[in-house]
């Protein structure tokens, strides 16, 4: 993959300050116009004050307003709007699942899954064992035109959703260069962008709403109290508030898709060029755009939210009186772009419906072949197991079951399981037994849609049983900790929302200078000779910029667990670096041993850091 999605990350956190310095714009000047609507309709200034304010050129103009009345208005306003915008994120909180719900969208299972949903799965299935992420659940909303989105805070709580209309319009191309597109977001950070400024804009226009509420439930009633006890001049002051903040609520909506275009249209150019990359295939995502241009129902979304996250979408989701407004560029423009020899013609529906089904070009079949290598590798029984809910658990343990514990371990499961687990364990041993860690880990990436389907009682019982059968010989290997650190972070986030990577903690190496030095410590460990040790120790330290006579420290998987965090939380540029060193450290000798691969797969999934499996050895 040739993006660099360090810097796109990064890029986006620069999106981020500019969302944030153009929401405090916003709100400013809400502020101000809310003032002057009170003082307007309420007669709160005298008739002087009124000509004065038309004048700020005279020299009384500041000492005159009412600086007291609009301090009280200010912070009641802005009160309302932090209120607004914590409970929408609170709503928001649990990750991308709330946004597909809230889309209409409905888990897509494997079991239950017909030819085109098992079909799309697999793409899925294939992008992110080629991008190193874990497996998103795939949601699926019955929209009829081609549209399909990513939401969550990080790749460990993302999904994507898709519409009916991509699986019924869309061959097997155009649908892998669509997911692309998301994987894309997934991985350049476009995700928790997008997600605050749900939240944000929703506290912008939260001022319309209440307008439009005091408008039905009290300005009429007050109208009429008002007259009927001779103060007609504040009834109508009332409702005049009350429309004036309605209007003021257009207003704010107007912010808040202006904020959305500014912010949102250069990421999907980006998101384009690196679908492209992925699947080394630009006629797939760009025979997708062009079928929506064909689409009788385009890429519009009739779901009522749809216009708040409309950003979030692979294609335009709104109709727009102006392209100023629009949060994706123009579908020509992004069809050039991808496709310079394009004729400007859009095919016809019924040839969408026709070409649906036709098989993959060849193009598409190469960029298949690695995941598919992969997955060939794997038994068939193994994969089958580890895509559906009831036996995702099952796998879980049975890659924790050691020969030599055998007995003991399996008493821990009867106690601790009920009697389908305990059925599941014992078919899959024996399969699970035979695979390197590798793949192990490969499964566990592939089962995080099963094991994100148990409620939180059940997670927390089969927490329990991972730590006790990990702990079972007094010691924990780097597979048993990375398999309980992944539970805890794919599947334990959802639960506990403090776990998700929404906002980065550390952009410095001082910040986080001692996990990162006790992680180097780890990957230096996993050299077989004390000499290999030392040049690994070294050559991570030069990656780091610190001297060579860095006393080393001690590790042991209980402190990296601890400080995991940490670095979870890092930002893109310093997790850029931490991957370089940890490159470096592994390929000190120039060899990378079985033990080595393990460790840089399980970082690269535990810490997030955007890099494809094609990396760790190369």
């Amino acid at each position: 993959m040739a993006t660099n999605f360090f810097a796109a990350q990064d890029q986006a956190r620069g999106n981020t300050k500019l969302l944030v310095f153009l929401f405090i714009l916003a709100v400013i000047t809400l502020l101000v116009l809310t003032n002057l609507l009170v003082m307007i309709t309420l007669g709160i200034m005298a008739p002087e004050q009124y000509q004065l304010l038309l004048n700020p050129a005279d020299p009384l103009w500041l000492e005159q307003l009412p600086w007291k009345m609009m301090g009280w208005v200010s912070l009641f306003v802005f009160v309302i709007i932090a209120a607004v915008i914590s409970i929408k994120q609170a709503e928001l909180s649990q990750g991308g699942q709330v946004v597909a719900k809230a889309l209409g969208g409905r888990l897509v299972e494997h079991h239950l899954a017909d030819d085109k949903q098992q079909r799309l799965l697999n793409i899925v299935e294939e992008m992110a064992i080629a991008a190193g992420v874990p497996v998103p659940p795939v949601y699926l909303t019955p929209e009829s035109s081609i549209n399909a989105f990513a939401a969550g805070y990080s790749p460990a709580d993302a999904v994507i959703g898709v519409t009916q209309g991509c699986l019924n319009l869309l061959d097997r191309d155009q649908l892998q260069g669509v997911i692309a597109h998301e994987f894309s977001h997934i991985l350049n950070g476009d995700m928790k962008l997008n997600i605050r400024l749900i939240a944000l804009l929703h506290g912008i226009e939260c001022i319309g709403h209440a307008g439009y509420f005091l408008l039905r439930s009290g300005g009429r009633r007050q109208a009429v109290i008002a007259s009927s006890s001779k103060s007609k001049d504040n009834g109508g002051g009332i409702l005049g508030l009350a429309l004036g903040l309605m209007i003021l609520g257009y207003l704010g909506t107007f912010f808040g898709s202006l904020i959305k275009a500014a912010v949102s249209r250069q990421r999907e150019f980006l998101a384009d060029a690196s679908a492209v990359q992925f699947t080394r295939n630009p006629a797939g995502i760009a025979g997708a755009l062009k079928a929506i241009g064909g689409a009788s129902y385009g890429s519009k979304i009739k779901n009522p939210n749809a216009d708040e996250m409309s950003h979030l979408f692979f294609g335009e989701a709104i109709s727009r009186w102006t392209s100023l407004f629009a949060t994706h560029p123009p579908l020509p423009q992004r069809i050039k772009r991808l496709d310079p020899n394009w004729n400007g013609v859009f095919p016809a529906e019924a040839q969408l419906k026709q070409q649906s089904s036709t098989e993959p070009s060849t193009a598409a079949k190469t960029t298949e072949q690695k995941t598919a290598a992969v997955l060939a590798a794997l038994p068939a029984f193994l994969l089958h197991s580890s895509r559906h809910a009831p036996s995702a658990p099952a796998l879980c343990c049975a890659c924790l079951i050691q020969t030599e514990h055998l007995a003991k371990q399996w008493a821990m499961v009867k106690a601790l399981g009920d009697h389908q687990l305990m059925q599941n364990v014992d078919k899959l041993y024996d399969d699970v037994s035979r695979l390197s860690g590798k793949q192990k880990l490969q499964l566990l990436q592939i089962a995080v849609p099963g094991l994100k389907q148990m409620s939180h009682q059940q997670f927390v019982q089969f927490q329990q049983l991972c730590q006790n059968l990990s702990q079972c010989d007094g010691e924990e290997d780097l597979l048993e900790w990375a398999l309980l650190n992944w539970l805890q972070h794919c599947v334990g986030s959802q639960f506990d929302s403090s776990l998700l990577h929404r906002r980065d903690q550390s952009s410095s190496l001082e910040q986080v200078q001692q996990p990162v030095l006790t992680l180097l410590s780890l990957c230096a460990q996993q050299a077989k000779h004390e000499e290999l040790q030392d040049q690994s120790w070294k050559m991570g330290l030069e990656v780091l910029g610190l001297p060579a006579s860095t006393a080393r420290p001690p590790v042991s998987f209980q402190l990296l667990s601890e400080q995991l965090p940490a670095l979870i939380h890092s930002a893109p540029r310093l997790k850029q670096q931490l991957w370089q060193m940890l490159k470096m450290a592994v390929h000190a000798d120039e060899l990378v041993n079985e033990q080595e691969e393990l460790l840089l797969h399980a970082l690269v999934l535990l810490l997030e850091i955007p890099v494809s499996p094609d990396q760790y050895s190369g």
